[in-house]
């Protein structure tokens, strides 16, 4: 699974640091940070992140600055369509089976009755 989270930084000092972190831990890799300084001594920054994730997973990312530090987080729920189908085709197998139980009671009933009529006949 695949996921991108993209975070705009509201104008701020040059000095600003993004830093990263996938459930409460920095990430080592190298996340890419673009900056537009502002003529005023402000700065945009934005920053991205592209993952592979197969579990749910929270993502932080932290703008430090001299001016103040920002922290914004995320959490990405991963849906497994694989363990969801197998709940289902299980329900759907006990159903069947259920239904088939009942058939097989039901046409032993009729079994018994009809040898009991034949017998009657002969």
């Amino acid at each position: 699974t695949w996921t991108q989270r993209k975070r705009s930084v509201p104008p701020g000092p040059a000095d600003i640091r993004v830093v990263w972190e996938k459930n409460g831990r920095a990430l080592e890799t190298c996340v890419p940070v673009q900056t537009h300084a502002l003529p005023d001594g402000r700065a945009h920054a934005l920053s991205w992140l592209q993952d592979a994730i197969r579990e749910s997973t929270e993502y932080r990312c932290s703008v430090i600055s001299s001016a103040g530090n920002k922290t914004s987080k995320v959490q990405v729920a991963v849906m497994r369509p694989e363990v969801a189908h197998q709940e289902k085709w299980s329900r759907e197998l006990s159903a069947w089976r259920a239904v088939a139980g009942e058939h097989d009671r039901m046409m032993q009933s009729w079994r018994k009755a009809w040898e009991s009529c034949s017998k009657d006949t002969l």
